[in-house]
């Protein structure tokens, strides 16, 4: 794939691939896209238990094994979900007792840290000046792709020191340590981006793909831009928080693509419809 591949980028499913990848595949076609990047959070809907779990898994990795066949570009970005899978340790939602299942089958995937998609980088939270001052070593300068490289080197070591770092998270989630590029919120993201660098990210739930100026000490914005694409996530009472949209990628061209462009069901009733015919009857009780 070059940097002028059509990219079309996916926010955090969780649970939903039954749902999402049939209009993942509608863009795909409408849009011309050669490359599909998700920004991760696979797993660990609300109330979701190890039948949707398994279900969810096993459907996205068929899509993604027959897409790839078929010559579309995949890539997949670990979220901080499905970390807690991979360090085996509780998390928000987490499945203990599958932590070994899906650990393996987003690692036999080519799950990543980080890709690049035209000049951005993609992560799950986003990469903060002060995490990547702390826990980088980048020459002055450094482009996405050397940025990527760092933090996948990080998932690559396999150990859980390295992992750890990545999922550090701040007090915007709740934590005392650096916001890492698994947890970072939008606002501590938004605060403290590292400079020069366009970002796209999912976690932060948005109501549509938000596009941000990063400002500059004194205010001004600069050329570079941050992007939030989380609109596929729901509330703990399963209602639909942001439209479905997803972000198109064309060099360091971006825009939102929505369902009506598509000539898709709004998402928010379709999520609905969907939940209450496929899911519900199966949700335990817990997150």
């Amino acid at each position: 794939m070059t940097a002028e591949t059509k990219t079309l980028v996916v926010g955090d499913m969780h649970c939903k691939e039954e749902l999402v990848l049939p209009r993942v595949d509608a863009a795909v076609e409408a849009l011309g896209a050669g490359r599909v990047v998700f920004c991760g959070d696979y797993v660990d809907e609300w109330r979701s238990n190890a039948l949707t779990m398994r279900d969810a898994l096993d459907f996205f990795g068929d899509w993604v094994r027959t897409r790839r066949a078929q010559g579309l570009g995949v890539d997949l970005v670990l979220g901080n979900h499905d970390a807690q899978y991979l360090l085996h340790e509780p998390g928000p939602g987490t499945h203990a007792a599958l932590y070994d299942e899906v650990a393996e089958a987003l690692l036999a995937l080519g799950v990543r840290a980080a890709v690049t998609v035209g000049t951005s980088l993609v992560t799950h939270a986003g990469v903060t000046r002060a995490w990547a001052n702390d826990c980088l070593d980048l020459p002055e300068g450094a482009d996405a792709g050397e940025i990527a490289g760092q933090l996948n080197a990080l998932l690559d070591h396999g150990v859980k020191i390295s992992l750890r770092m990545l999922a550090t998270a701040g007090p915007g989630r709740g934590g005392y340590e650096l916001p890492g590029p698994l947890w970072a919120d939008q606002g501590e993201l938004a605060f403290d981006a590292l400079p020069g660098l366009d970002q796209i990210v999912g976690h932060t739930p948005v109501e549509s793909v938000d596009l941000w100026q990063v400002p500059t000490e004194d205010g001004l914005h600069t050329s570079c831009h941050l992007v939030f694409c989380d609109t596929l996530s729901l509330r703990r009472d399963l209602a639909p928080l942001g439209d479905g949209s997803m972000l198109l990628v064309e060099g360091r061209s971006v825009r939102a693509v929505g369902g009506e462009e598509l000539g898709l069901e709004p998402w928010g009733p379709s999520a609905r419809d969907w939940m209450e015919t496929f899911v519900l009857p199966f949700l335990g009780e817990g997150v």
